[in-house]
């Protein structure tokens, strides 16, 4: 505590001795001069955002040196393209027109992510609703599959996401700014969201802990939900799909209303898969089922906005296949989100330029069943951990411009508290009937991690900017009764980043930084005992918290037809958490020495005359240094392409990706040879209203295992979704 405030006290030294507050004054509109209200308004490869008021106004706390690029994400969703910035104006707001009748799917990179707070090293991506629903993924990890350095983790809609080979509860996963707080072992997941409710997806890879604390050692997955526009009057959108090859069925309904200054959209779907075909045949226990509903409200007030939703899903029978589906049937019957969250932004408060607060409560449950079928020799039995606690987030930050200089202080209170867990036994008789036993996991856990963090920008010489952030944490977890009885620990801890910008030299900015951060692990890391969807796993409630030295370098290049980025890092982390394996299928947890992740990513995105071209790649290596063994979640090596075409009324997109063999599988896991995909994604606009689309899948009909797991089935062959979306 006492490092954090000797680094307030020079930073308000630091601000005190500039000069006047500057900040950049701002308008959105359109071709015709109509104003864009409730928009979210960004730079390019700098952290924060402003809204735009009734009229289009907006505030950005300090001023950028020109060139740099302006990123508008409309109320509805909809990602404008980049506007690029040469000059400021002498005198008046700066003027930033968009054309929201031109609809293109937009992928920003090299700097896109402007709702999630990051370092200045980091990788970012920004995915648009557009994009999205042109791909019609069938989960939140799925609509990723584009991204450098991002991962798939597990089989099935179970999948989770992780960042740079940093899995299990070291990738952070947010959903309107709040936290994904599941009981998977592999990480954080949102089986239950459907993508058709996201108005965008942001990806910042790299180092997160200043910002967010404990579980964004290696980035941050920022899932924004759709708005109504104010002022719109009445709208609605309908979806329907099917699928052959993966038999799916969705369907998916919004309303919207947008009043004079606010708005308000009412959500609801649903979704079904039975079991895929692979390209040797039917795949066991593969399929799924989910529906949910969400409302969201949205008032301007004054130079601020406010948002309010709640958002309810439940998943049904979310299966995960296995080589053993025969035997032994590996599901989620259940799993129940329930989430609030509420946020206000606003201009000019409590002597900041920029003021910003959340806050989350929300209730989550799951129910992990191992239904081992009867045998000649045994009958049925069912291991289940049945699972459940709540939820939460205080969050609050300040961005003020002192000069030249930008300050952002905030604090960040955040945890899970009446986490409960059965291991519940059932086992067949011979009547038919299952007898039950039921052993307490957890009684009562809690954890609640309190933050507070500064920030500092500077430009000391033109083109150099440095930046560093600081951030204190106290971490408290307790644990009542249950397999382990009561327990309790206590963590303290700092993290921080300094980086270094140069540029940009005719287009081309390098940015250096080196960060240290931490990972206390979860309460279920530490406690629970109980099935999973892999086998059986321990907890160790005398795990010590994880620290990282990480090191990053960018290279970013922007013109106004190409923008490309390079990436390179290395990690090095002491006393790694390692989920390990005992005998098969039962599960351990253990400090393991000191482990490195190192590794390259790629970038590039043009556009001209109707095409756009994206392409992306990564190449990483994990591995534990006490005994030079590779690490687990490490992906292959990755190469994707994509062309699109934008027609008068519709668009047409190839896709390709080369995976290399993985030959380096960690300790639970397989080698897998390599493989190639080529997918092919087609719209026709029938009328203004109507829209068909077309998804094809792996045309090759490729034969590769659907994860490194040893017990991994194939993947899906070829198959396709097509789906009718209706607007009025």
């Amino acid at each position: 505590m006492k490092a954090l405030g000797i680094a307030l006290c020079l930073l308000t030294v630091a601000a005190d001795a500039r000069t006047a507050p500057g900040v950049l004054h701002g308008a959105v509109h359109t071709p015709d001069g109509s104003p864009v209200a409730a928009a979210q308004v960004s730079i390019l490869g700098r952290d924060g955002l402003a809204h735009t008021d009734a009229e289009g106004r907006f505030v950005w706390a300090g001023r950028p040196r020109p060139p740099f690029e302006v990123l508008v994400v409309l109320a509805t969703g909809q990602v404008a393209l980049p506007v690029r910035v040469d000059a400021l104006p002498t005198d008046g707001p700066l003027r930033i027109e968009i054309n929201p009748a031109v609809r293109e799917a937009v992928t920003v990179t090299a700097g896109g992510a402007p709702n999630t707070e990051t370092t200045p090293a980091a990788g970012r991506t920004l995915l648009g609703a557009e994009e999205m629903e042109r791909r019609a993924p069938e989960s939140l990890v799925a609509a990723l599959e584009n991204v450098p350095g991002v991962a798939r983790l597990s089989e099935g809609r179970a999948a989770v996401p992780a960042v740079r080979g940093l899995a299990h509860g070291r990738t952070l996963l947010l959903i309107d700014g709040a936290r994904v707080t599941s009981e998977r072992r592999v990480g954080p997941s949102a089986t239950f969201l459907d993508p058709e409710l996201l108005a965008s997806v942001e990806v910042s890879r790299g180092p997160g802990a200043v910002a967010y604390g404990s579980d964004a050692l290696g980035g941050v997955v920022h899932a924004r939900t759709r708005r109504a526009e104010p002022g719109s009057g009445f709208s609605g959108r309908a979806a329907a799909a099917l699928g052959a090859g993966t038999p799916e069925q969705r369907a998916s309904v919004a309303l919207s209303q947008g009043f004079d200054r606010a708005g308000l959209q009412v959500q609801a779907h649903y979704r079904n898969s039975d079991d895929y075909d692979s390209p040797e045949g039917e795949v066991l226990n593969s399929g799924a089922g989910d529906r949910g509903g969400r409302a969201r409200f949205d008032q301007l007030l004054g130079s601020g906005l406010l948002s309010v939703s709640w958002q309810s899903d439940v998943a049904r029978d979310v299966e995960r296949p296995r080589t053993n589906s025969r035997s032994v049937r590996f599901y989620y019957p259940e799993e129940t989100s329930h989430r609030l969250v509420a946020s206000y932004d606003t201009s000019a408060a409590l002597g900041f330029d920029r003021v910003g607060a959340s806050a989350f409560l929300g209730s989550y449950s799951l129910v992990t069943d191992q239904d081992a079928f009867p045998t000649d020799t045994s009958p049925r039995s069912v291991e289940r951990a049945d699972v459940s606690a709540r939820d939460f987030h205080v969050r609050g930050q300040g961005h003020r411009s002192l000069g030249e200089t930008r300050l952002e202080v905030g604090f960040d209170v955040n945890g899970r508290f009446a986490l409960e867990a059965l291991d519940v036994f059932l086992t067949g008789n011979p009547d038919g009937s299952l007898s039950e036993r039921v052993d307490i996991s957890i009684a009562d856990a809690r954890r609640v991690d309190t933050g507070l963090y500064a920030v500092l920008e500077g430009e000391p010489a033109e083109r150099l900017e440095l930046t560093g952030g600081l951030r204190f944490d106290r971490i408290a977890s307790r644990n009542h009764g249950g397999f382990f009885g009561d327990r309790s620990t206590q963590k303290s801890a700092v993290s921080g980043f300094a980086a270094a910008s140069a540029g940009p030299f005719a287009g081309l900015t390098a940015i250096a930084q080196v960060a240290r951060g931490f990972r206390d692990p979860t309460v279920s890391d530490r406690f629970f005992r109980g099935p999973t969807g892999r086998g059986f796993i321990t907890g160790n409630p005398d795990l010590d918290p994880e620290t990282s030295l990480q090191l990053d370098f960018a290279l970013r290049y922007g013109s106004p037809d190409w923008n490309l980025a390079l990436f390179a890092y290395h990690y090095r982390i002491d006393d790694l958490v390692e989920r390990y394996e005992d005998e098969p299928d039962f599960f351990f947890f253990r400090n393991r020495g000191r482990a490195r992740v190192r590794g390259l990513e790629l970038e590039a995105q043009g556009r001209r005359a109707g095409f756009s071209l994206e392409l992306s790649a990564h190449l990483l290596r994990g591995t534990a240094l006490d005994d030079a063994m590779p690490l687990d979640d490490i992906p292959p090596p990755t190469l994707t392409v994509r062309l699109t075409r934008e027609l008068t009324r519709g668009y047409l997109q190839l896709r390709g990706a080369l995976f290399a063999e993985d030959d380096r599988p960690g300790p639970t896991e397989e080698p897998r040879t390599g493989y190639g995909l080529l997918d092919l994604a087609a719209g026709l606009e029938v009328t203004r209203e109507l829209e068909l689309r077309l998804v094809a899948r792996n045309l090759l009909d490729e034969s590769y295992l659907l994860s490194t797991d040893r017990r991994s089935p194939l993947a899906p062959g070829r198959s396709a979704l097509i789906s009718a979306v209706l607007t009025f």
